[in-house]
């Protein structure tokens, strides 16, 4: 009985044996190419810098969100087999938007159009660590974000897989490296406040003794800081400015009328004595928010805030020059610290400039 048990059980095995013998028919069902791989083709000049781009960056660029379409077989009916690649937007990290979120495209058609646009891929990935590189990029004309019957149109868009970027035909050298590096500075702090431990590890240096939202002058009963700013003004319409902005300065001397800051070194002394000041609590900017003409500025309102401008700051000084002009505070130093290690170890952007 036994061996005749064992004499069924190998007759029942033996098709699966027949099936897995031959290696040649199982390889023959699986299609290993991917649309995601860059062929070249010298005689096109567009296909051949893609190709060109994707050899020294491994970052496939497309031109239409429908990258690849190939009958793949017939079905029981006698019908062929369609499948199409496409890029979907609407995956996120962790979702799918595509009940809430429409997105259309207006595309590049001619060769010279493409040619251009990839100008602006090549600096963008030049300029881009290789951990900050996206594993795509669609290049169009126009991209239509559509979300509650409202459409904008973004000069670029993102997720966590593709860089879509927009109306990069009319840019100049000057003008495609302000743009890229502009979106590589909001990728980094996309990045950044996206890890919660860092965030929770940087905001708490400020945190920890609630100074966030605090007035920087105390009147006494407004909880204050407790900074003197020594600028002087005459009339009713003067209102506070912001000194830690390098782009507040033309606009200061057009109000000198009304305050004594009317060059350059002037401006420079006075944004010395007011970052001296808020740089012992960790800041380096006031609330970027505040609108209130004839309030007294306050503190960061929030973490985020105060992060906002931390990393648009260290990105655009580096760190030689950011350490320079605020590198004299201990809790500053430490918030640095805490952005550097993680900017420059882990996302790979230098920082050391």
């Amino acid at each position: 009985m036994k061996h005749i048990f064992q004499y069924l059980c190998l007759l029942l095995a033996l098709p699966l044996f027949a099936a897995c013998s031959d290696e040649d028919d199982l390889t023959a069902q699986i299609d290993f190419t991917s649309p995601y791989l860059i062929e070249d083709d010298p005689n096109d000049p567009v296909q051949h810098e893609v190709y060109l781009l994707f050899k020294e960056y491994d970052v496939p660029v497309y031109f239409n969100d429908t990258i690849q379409t190939r009958r793949t077989g017939t079905d029981l009916q006698g019908r062929p087999v369609i499948q199409t690649e496409t890029i979907d937007l609407n995956w996120n990290f962790q979702s799918h938007d595509a009940n809430s979120v429409k997105y259309t495209f207006d595309y590049l058609t001619t060769q010279d159009e493409k040619l251009r646009a990839l100008e602006f891929a090549r600096k963008y990935l030049s300029l881009a660590s290789k951990k900050m590189r996206p594993f795509c990029i669609l290049l169009v004309d126009t991209l239509y974000t559509t979300k509650g019957g409202a459409t904008s149109k973004p000069d670029y868009f993102t997720n966590f897989r593709t860089l879509v970027v927009t109306q990069t035909l009319d840019l100049t050298e000057e003008q495609r490296a302000e743009r890229a590096n502009g979106i590589l500075r909001n990728e980094v702090l996309a990045r950044i406040k996206l890890n919660d431990n860092l965030m929770e590890r940087f905001g708490a240096v400020s945190s920890r003794d609630k100074l966030y939202g605090r007035p920087w002058v105390n009147d006494g009963i407004n909880g204050g800081l407790g900074c003197k700013w020594t600028i002087k003004h005459e009339g009713t319409f003067w209102r506070p400015q912001e000194l830690w902005n390098d782009g507040i300065l033309e606009e200061y001397i057009m109000w000198s009328m009304y305050t004594h800051v009317n060059n350059e070194e002037q401006f420079v002394a006075e944004r010395t004595s007011i970052i001296s000041q808020i740089g012992k609590y960790g800041f380096i900017c006031g609330d970027t928010d505040n609108k209130d003409l004839l309030a007294h500025l306050k503190s960061p309102a929030n973490v985020s805030q105060d992060l906002t401008f931390y990393v648009t700051t260290m990105l655009n000084l580096g760190r030689t020059e950011f350490m320079a002009r605020y590198g004299g505070a201990t809790m500053v130093k430490k918030k640095f610290e805490i952005l550097y290690d993680y900017i420059s170890n882990e996302l790979g952007v230098n920082l050391d400039f």
